[in-house]
């Protein structure tokens, strides 16, 4: 059971933390989305397919410096493939991975050491806001972006204000669909059995 549990329940995506990673873990058109083409509606319902999933995860293996890494992994590499997932398209799985580093470390840091010389802004409250924004998951994407304000990420970190001001306007303008945040708004076995 998590330290926090309703923490994990906020939403996320790629903050790019300025030098953190030496090129793109992964191009957005260079992967396979399920269910791309005709039925798709929105970009909520976009999930990369298995194999491209796969693939992102053991480039970002690599990137953590985990490639032999056989028991759990560290919170770190859940934070770096959520937002990896995120910059793909995956808003759903960068949910579950975001979700996961939340459990393992709640507090949200500037330059916060991930392994050897390697920092970047762990600002996992409101990158998990900005995912569930994208899945239209408003009650999370609101409930992550009070968890942000209430630990002052935005003075922490390197997020444009511009940006913080149009994610909070989307969660006003939706503020009818905001209510309770629940485990099950954002559970999917497929992705947990992906981290």
């Amino acid at each position: 059971m998590a330290r926090y549990p309703i923490l994990a329940l906020a939403a996320a995506v790629a903050v790019a933390a300025a030098g953190a990673i030496a090129q793109p873990v992964a191009a957005i058109d260079d992967m396979p989305l399920a269910g791309r083409g005709p039925a798709i509606r929105s970009a909520a319902s976009m999930s990369l397919m298995p194999e491209a999933t796969e693939l992102l995860r053991r480039r970002v293996l690599v990137q953590c410096g985990l490639v032999d890494a056989r028991d759990s992994l560290p919170w770190y590499f859940h934070f770096e493939f959520g937002r990896a997932l995120l910059e793909a398209g995956d808003a759903r799985g960068a949910v579950v991975q975001l979700t996961h580093a939340v459990d393992l470390n709640p507090v949200p840091r500037a330059d916060k050491r991930l392994y050897g010389m390697w920092f970047t802004d762990y600002l996992p409250y409101f990158q998990l806001a900005e995912a569930h924004a994208k899945l239209d998951n408003w009650p999370c994407a609101a409930h992550a972006m009070q968890l942000s304000q209430s630990t002052g990420e935005a003075a922490l970190g390197r997020v444009a204000p511009d940006r913080v001001r149009a994610l909070q306007e989307s969660i006003e303008r939706n503020a009818d669909a905001v209510g309770a945040c629940e485990r099950k708004d954002v559970f999917d076995a497929h992705f947990a059995k992906a981290g």
